[in-house]
């Protein structure tokens, strides 16, 4: 190592601008023989942009150029980048963009290669080149991605690539408008991708991108279910590419031993690559003085002691325009203590007047069916935050806020982002600064991931650093993550007998192995036989009797309470064993829902239901008007349950709102996640396969059109072919109630409007316009 850096102290030296010209021609020789791949150098240069930024200006452009930052187009200003700029034009010949050199061997990888598995830290563009590789295949091609807030970042990206009047952009597997396209990128959930199998057939796969990939290590049935997939995808379309991606992973050659894929050449099927885009700054906050400390992430080579910082890093970015992602408990956030306790920050973000950030402001009021003007009723809090840009982004955040409130961010309106784990998927939001309230040691990846946030990697031809900020109890802990080597299980727990989880799981796990597995209801074979069972089928026409009233459906409001028993009874059969008294009252509240969105309730018109039943809407209204205003302040809450996940037999009852609560002080945006979390995680996830099995199995045994017509509202939400077609189409209800008047036709092949088009407001006709030719 280099003397100077022997004696330490880095940090300190660059500060007082001590042996400068030793340190920075250190740095210089690292990233010249080994790339932008060791954070140290990276940390250190990031001191030198912080602390000695004249002094960094005579070598930045070369720095930029070694990195191989060519997107950034660095000045041309010594003979290293001249060097460095005829390999930028050499892989901008080959490759036709200004990538880097681990952009560009990623694509040469994946084009020269049928399998390929890596690993690249978050920040180094890999998704760019995904996005262009996506473009350029011919036929269709996967997307298989964690999570369904990661289908809409893709979603969203690749519809602005890509032409869409001739290439279908769907987040489900489905055969729609083949009049017009050519091919389809599909982006999909495992769950969602058994699909693929179903229609086989006809499907003409180039590419399979299984993106976060990290997932067939999760200790679930979602860690399963990802690992059948690729088995199946190899099966059933073995001319595709499989390409395997993750962040902070040191050995992705376990993706393709677990599978048995054939590693033909170790330097070519895998590879971790370790190079970096922006440096990081890291401090600690004494939240007693309000101090801020630097310190190193290597203390025997940047300093063994804290230096005191003599500003505020969060303070200094928002001045600056900046922004900032501080990570809490969602406990703390429902609770709102994290107002108060960042109450300096939160009182430098003023309201905002640009009409772009007003407009998504108001597209997330009407989708939530929230009030900002009467704090009584419907007043949502995140509303009125996000007016300041303070955004909150959690799990339980319906997906359609979330696509907004990364918009929001993206756009550069977003000042703080109060957030849980949710932002360590991959979702592509940097930040200035990064605080990390919350420290979980055991979640390596995780914390890699939200630190990987800390750091906009910019087009400006200059070094971008980003810093994170921690408690100082947590240094030494994060120092230990850090440099912590990930690494994934080389044997897939499809193959494992040491498991020890529930029945239901082995359940599951034995039927994936054994090919006893339904992919039209996403059921068990075992299971399906459950539902066929006579304790199923004599419940099933009792049940249809009561939901309809002739050809009607009955209305919620006037739903009997043997309903909610006879569906606890089906539920029953499948569980094989009785309710807790905590499970019944968590799936009630999922049946009143379900049978909600049967009628063709909205997301916002179901908040509201719930809320208005809570808080006691009606009664309040009623006291206010004829002048019993305090009375009306006093009324407390009727008992709601709030989503658990269940089955599960430890589960303790427990009301959204405690008993005491008055009305008013209902939170609306607690409902709001409340109900995206059963629609969500229960209801979609999985009371809609269990419940379409048992009505349209008992269908097609029994010919009873009740039944068919109940599961298709379970399904799809209605039974109208036309909507049943525009919800294929990827149109949401809420399109559908302004579109559905202009529709001439729909089918597979094409969708036709009338000329009740020409009345539509402009974002509507955009919305439409791919469909029309």
């Amino acid at each position: 190592m280099n003397t100077v850096l022997e004696k330490g102290n880095i940090i300190a030296k660059i500060r007082k601008g001590e042996d400068l010209e030793q340190i920075i021609d250190y740095v210089k020789s690292e990233i010249y023989q080994n790339g932008p791949n060791s954070s140290v150098v990276l940390e250190i240069l990031s001191y030198f942009k912080l602390f000695q930024p004249e002094f960094l200006t005579k070598d930045e452009q070369e720095i930029i150029s070694t990195m191989g930052l060519f997107f950034k187009h660095p000045k041309i200003e010594s003979l290293t980048g001249s060097v460095f700029e005829m390999y930028h034009q050499q892989l901008n010949s080959e490759f036709g963009n200004d990538y880097t050199p681990m952009q560009a061997d990623i694509l040469k990888k994946i084009r020269d290669l049928q399998y390929f598995s890596f690993s690249a830290p978050t920040s180094t563009g890999k998704s760019f080149v995904f996005r262009h590789l996506i473009t350029d295949c011919s036929n269709d091609v996967v997307v298989i991605v964690p999570s369904r807030a990661l289908i809409n970042e893709y979603y969203d990206r690749l519809n602005s690539l890509v032409d869409r009047k001739t290439v279908n952009v769907l987040t489900f597997v489905d055969r729609i408008n083949t009049k017009h396209i050519h091919r389809n990128i599909f982006i999909l959930t495992p769950e969602r991708a058994k699909e693929l199998f179903k229609n086989k057939d006809w499907l003409n796969i180039d590419l399979i991108l299984f993106d976060e990939a990290q997932l067939s290590d999760e200790h679930s049935v979602r860690g399963l279910y990802f690992d059948s997939i690729v088995r199946r995808a190899l099966k059933y379309f073995p001319d595709a590419k499989f390409v395997f991606a993750h962040p902070f992973v040191e050995n992705p050659e376990a993706q393709l031993q677990k599978n048995g894929i054939e590693i033909i050449d170790t330097t070519a099927t895998y590879k971790n690559y370790e190079l970096k885009n922006v440096g990081q700054i890291f401090y600690t906050h004494d939240t007693t003085s309000q101090k801020f400390y630097h310190f190193g992430s290597v203390p025997i080579t940047l300093g063994k002691r804290k230096l005191e910082a003599n500003f505020d890093p969060i303070e200094s970015a928002l001045k600056k325009g900046g922004s900032v992602l501080i990570y809490v408990p969602k406990s703390h956030i429902y609770s709102k203590q994290i107002y108060g306790q960042f109450q300096k920050y939160v009182s430098m973000c003023q309201p905002i007047n640009d009409p772009v950030a007003i407009k998504m402001i108001d597209e997330l009021k009407e989708y939530i069916g929230a009030s900002t003007t009467d704090k009584l009723f419907y007043n949502s809090d995140m509303l009125e935050k996000l007016r300041c840009g303070i955004v909150v982004h959690h799990g339980s955040m319906p997906l359609t806020a979330r696509l907004i409130l990364e918009h929001f961010t993206q756009q550069g309106f977003c000042k703080i982002c109060f957030a849980t784990s949710t932002l360590e998927q991959g979702i592509n939001m940097p930040f200035d600064v990064v605080y990390l309230d919350r420290f979980e040691e055991s979640k390596t990846l995780s914390v890699k991931n939200l630190i990987g946030r800390a750091g906009r990697s910019t087009n400006k031809p200059v070094f971008d650093f980003g810093s994170v900020v921690l408690r100082p109890n947590a240094m030494s802990r994060f120092r230990n993550v850090y440099r912590k080597k990930n690494t994934l299980s080389s044997k897939s727990r499809l193959d494992t007998t040491d498991d020890k989880m529930d029945e239901k799981y082995e359940e599951y796990k034995e039927a994936i192995n054994s090919g006893e597995f339904s992919d039209e209801y996403n059921l068990t074979n075992k299971d399906l036989e459950k539902l066929k069972s006579d304790s199923v089928t004599t419940v099933v026409p009792t049940l249809l009797d009561m939901m309809f009233n002739g050809k009607d459906f009955v209305l919620p409001n006037a739903v009997a309470k043997e309903v909610y028993e006879d569906f606890q009874c089906l539920y029953k059969q499948y569980l094989g064993r009785e309710l807790t008294a905590a499970e019944k009252y968590v799936f009630d509240s999922a049946i009143k829902i379900m049978i909600w969105k049967v009628h063709g309730k909205t997301f916002s018109k179901i908040c509201q239901e719930r809320y208005a039943y809570v808080s006691k809407v009606a009664q309040r209204r009623l006291l206010s008007k004829t002048g019993h205003q305090e009375d009306a302040d006093n009324l407390t809450v009727r008992y709601i349950a709030g989503y658990s996940d269940i089955p599960d037999k430890e589960l303790r009852a427990f009301p959204l709102f405690p008993a005491d609560t008055k009305g008013k002080d209902v939170d609306y945006d607690r409902i709001v996640y409340d109900t995206y979390d059963f629609l969500d995680k229960l209801i979609g996830f999985k009371l809609s396969d269990l419940f379409y099995a048992i009505f349209h199995q008992y269908f097609i045994e029994y010919q009873d059109d009740r039944a068919e017509r109940l599961a298709k509202f379970i399904k799809y939400g209605t039974e109208d072919p036309t909507e049943i077609w525009m919800l294929r189409y990827g149109f949401s209800f809420e399109e559908i109630e302004w579109l559905k008047p202009c529709v001439d036709s729909i089918d597979q092949s094409e969708i036709i409007f009338n000329e009740k088009i020409e009345n539509l407001s402009d974002v509507q006709k955009s919305s439409i316009s791919k469909f029309i030719f």
